[in-house]
């Protein structure tokens, strides 16, 4: 149900079995933000109807985010004197009786058996974490031989080696996981106070800058316990900068709301992190109908036109009631949402203010004009706006410039991901060259001739150079990361200029309204989803296809040309003869020819492409030159199919969001492209994978080094190398210690066989394939502070900018 600050509420019912006199009565409440309104009330023998209606539009139903198991079959309570339906309702009496009535449903159950109710609710299917004694009521629901399962569906519990391989792991599963609803399933760690918290800092961070959502469930000292109690930490003030929420829940009365609450802010709008702290002694306290009495009668209201700062700020509350409404508001005051509870006792989202964090989980399907950053929430200042999908004003003025460029160029970035046919539509309707971003390959496949392939820093050459000359730019769910722009100041100069002189210029999708001209000033902002922008701009041109089939014609000879002249370059070595003595004595001459991490990538994608396994592959990737390699030379086909850390960069990532991956998707082949020096920092959780028997497919790409740093030490600091340089164990028989089957591989020559043999024996075991390596580049590479386009092709010294390193 939809409802905003000017048109206040709405209908809904409640249903206690107490029976009341029929009785009718009509109040009115106004104020300048508020429409006329009228309370009607309606009895039978077993139920009282509460409804609101108002005077103005009527609302649409919003989406459900939780449900109250059994709540067909539950009581309400008595109204309470603050509320007595028979006296006539307090301004926030529909709202108390719709909050009541949902936590009336979860009567008897403590806060841990409310919480594995809930990940049930939402098909959590795989939890990951780690023991400690202020989770333990929570953990201990998670046991198979619980009193609660019964022959019930249970949820397969996971202990990770470490708190931070158990939020890679639940990473891992987020990004490669798709819900019925479209969106990305929310990942779920659990683990205890203290250092668990805090070991999971850096995949919650890693998360919020690449939109995962996770739900992190961590224990916390008691509420009883004295300051500074054992392994007691300020877990809401660490993670609050690194999540989209982060709460200590104070009353299990809380918790059924704190979930769904949860789980909607962590997949809706640009999906990310929610931290809930859970105090052991409210994990095992029960929800009775006196606490709920009193959690009720305690809650403050929210009033968005309140101007009172301190009321404002105030975020000691996470429930409120919304006066004159059926509606509650949950979170922080001036950072959260608004929900309704249905007849299922389900709580829906509604849309309740159009201020920044709103605009950013509410999508309104409008066409913004461009303006600077600063003025994108200013009404007072003059600008176009139009629906997306209308028969004329700004969408039609936006699919003029579509239709009419003759140098069109798409970038698409992960906000694209579930629109992958709609964006073949577009491209080939109107033969546009299609670049994807790290976190989008594979959403266009490119084995089709209008793609070119990742964009950027490492990106290919024929990206870099068509966008820098293309007339109209439509990016689609990406954010105009620093790593795709270059040099901002001159980044896309020939559409700047098209757009000065109205024939082409930017157009801007995304679903986060804060992205409009934060980057880049878009020519129109859409403030929509990839998938419901390229629906509507597909019905357009259906309807009235462009006038000159034929005027993008030489933009693609000139895309084919690049290709040609800048393919990726793959480092040859020329063979070298060896004469060997085995055990006996046996002396012998061996050919050997030296690999490096492109030449490894290349005979691992040629093999999955020709055995037509490609479109059934997941791949992960740590942090560096392999990763850039993979995303350069394996031939994406499928969205979601790069799992791998974008922004935050983290080493160590690609053992855990394989094992996610594969977790969640038992039929795919599920690959991490690895180097030593990422491997290194988790390896730990081979013992995992031990002990689950999780048939993930390993390779190491070892060259001793981190070799991206190393690469930019050569550049920038005279080739003084440091911290760069790793002294590799043998990964096989690391393996081998936790019962996991491994290869090995130091030349060209037998590479294909023992290729083979990795991808294709061990279906349903894990196998470890350590490949030994030379130190190696990854080029293309765009000279740091330099424009997209200014990029180092080849292996050679230049000059640089050594104040513009990169980071």
């Amino acid at each position: 149900m939809k409802f905003s600050t000017a048109t206040a509420i709405l209908a809904a019912s409640i249903a206690p079995a107490v029976a009341f006199t029929t009785l009718t009565q009509q109040s009115q409440y106004s104020s300048n933000l508020r429409t006329r309104q009228r309370w009607t009330f309606s009895s039978s023998s077993s139920s009282v109807v509460l409804s609101m209606s108002t005077v103005s539009d009527p609302s649409t139903t919003g989406k459900s985010v939780g449900s109250a198991t059994g709540f067909a079959n539950n009581v309400a309570p008595s109204p309470s004197s603050s509320w007595d339906l028979l006296n006539g309702p307090s301004p926030e009496a529909a709202s108390k009786a719709a909050a009541s009535k949902y936590l009336h449903t979860f009567n008897g159950q403590t806060a841990a058996h409310i919480i594995y109710s809930k990940l049930l609710d939402h098909g959590v299917e795989v939890v990951n974490g780690y023991s400690g004694g202020a989770i333990l009521p929570l953990l201990d629901q998670f046991h198979q031989d619980h009193p609660r399962h019964g022959d019930k569906k249970k949820i397969r519990w996971i202990t990770n080696s470490n708190e931070s391989s158990a939020g890679h792991v639940a990473e891992g599963i987020a990004k490669s996981s798709t819900e019925p609803d479209g969106r990305l399933a929310a990942g779920i760690v659990v683990a205890t106070s203290g250092p668990g918290c805090t070991n999971l800092v850096t995949p919650i961070q890693d998360a919020m800058c690449d939109g995962v959502p996770l739900i992190v469930l961590c224990g916390q000292a008691a509420t009883t316990a004295p300051v500074d109690a054992f392994q007691s930490c300020p877990a809401v003030d660490i993670m609050r900068p690194c999540t989209k929420w982060s709460y200590q829940i104070k009353s299990a009365a809380e918790v059924p709301f704190a979930m769904d609450y949860a789980f909607y802010v962590a997949r809706n709008g640009r999906p990310g992190p929610v931290f809930l702290d859970l105090p052991k002694d409210l994990q095992i306290q029960q929800l009775t109908p006196e606490l709920i009495e009193s959690f009720l009668d305690g809650l403050g209201t929210y009033r968005p036109e309140d101007d009172d700062v301190h009321a404002r700020n105030d975020d000691k509350d996470f429930v409120r009631l919304i006066p004159d409404t059926t509606a509650i508001h949950l979170g922080r005051v001036q950072q959260g949402l608004s929900f309704q509870v249905n007849a299922q006792g389900e709580l829906e989202a509604v849309q309740s203010g159009h201020d920044a964090y709103h605009l950013d989980h509410h999508l309104t399907d409008t066409i913004y004009g461009g303006v600077d950053y600063r003025d994108i929430y200013d009404e007072t200042k003059e600008r176009k706006t139009g629906k997306l999908g209308a028969p004329d004003g700004l969408m039609a003025e936006m699919m003029d410039l579509i239709k009419n460029a003759k140098r069109p160029f798409i970038i698409a970035g992960q906000g694209a991901n579930d629109a992958s046919e709609e964006l073949m539509e577009l491209a080939e309707t109107l033969q546009v060259p299609v670049a994807t971003t790290l976190h989008a390959l594979g959403t266009f496949d490119e084995r089709h001739p209008l793609a070119t392939n990742m964009l950027g820093m490492h990106g290919h050459a024929t990206p870099n150079y068509l966008i820098q000359d293309c007339d109209l730019l439509i990016c689609v769910g990406s954010r105009f990361d620093d790593r795709i722009t270059g040099r901002p100041t001159d980044f896309i100069p020939a559409a700047r200029q098209a757009a000065k002189e109205g024939r082409g210029g930017v157009i801007h999708v995304d679903c986060r309204f804060s992205e409009n001209a934060k980057q880049v000033k878009p020519t129109f902002f859409v403030h929509s989803t990839g998938k419901k922008f390229l629906q509507e701009v597909n019905k357009a041109i259906r309807a009235s296809p462009p006038s000159d089939p034929n005027r993008t014609k030489e933009w693609i000879k000139k895309k084919k040309q690049l290709e040609k002249e800048f393919p990726i370059q793959i480092t040859r070595y020329n063979p070298v003869t060896y004469t060997v003595e085995d055990e006996d004595g046996n002396v012998r001459e061996v050919t050997r020819t030296k690999m490096c991490a492109q030449g490894v990538i290349a005979e691992m994608n040629r093999q999955l492409v020709e055995s037509g396994k490609i479109d059934h592959a997941i791949f992960s990737t740590g942090v560096g030159i392999h990763q850039m390699a993979a995303a350069q030379l394996i031939t994406w086909t499928k969205p979601r199919q790069m799992l791998s850390s974008g922004s935050l960069g983290t080493m160590g990532v690609s053992l855990g969001y394989c094992m996610g991956a594969k977790l969640a998707n038992g039929n795919k082949m599920c690959i991490s492209v690895d180097g030593d020096g990422s491997f290194n920092m988790t390896f730990t959780e081979l013992k995992t994978i031990g002990e689950e028997k999780i048939p993930v497919k390993l390779m190491i790409l070892d060259n001793e080094s981190q070799m991206m740093v190393e690469y930019w030490q050569r550049l920038f600091h005279d080739q003084r190398y440091i911290a760069v340089r790793n002294k590799s164990p043998k990964y096989t028989t690391l393996a081998s210690a936790f019962d996991i089957k491994s290869i090995y591989c130091e030349s060209e020559e037998e590479l294909e066989e023992k290729m083979r043999s990795f991808l294709f024996d061990y279906d349903d075991e894990p196998v470890l394939f350590h490949v030994r390596i030379e130190r190696t580049p990854c080029l293309p590479m765009v000279a740091p502070g330099q424009p997209l386009d200014n990029m180092i092709l080849v292996d050679e010294d230049f000059e640089v900018d050594k104040s513009a390193a990169p980071s």
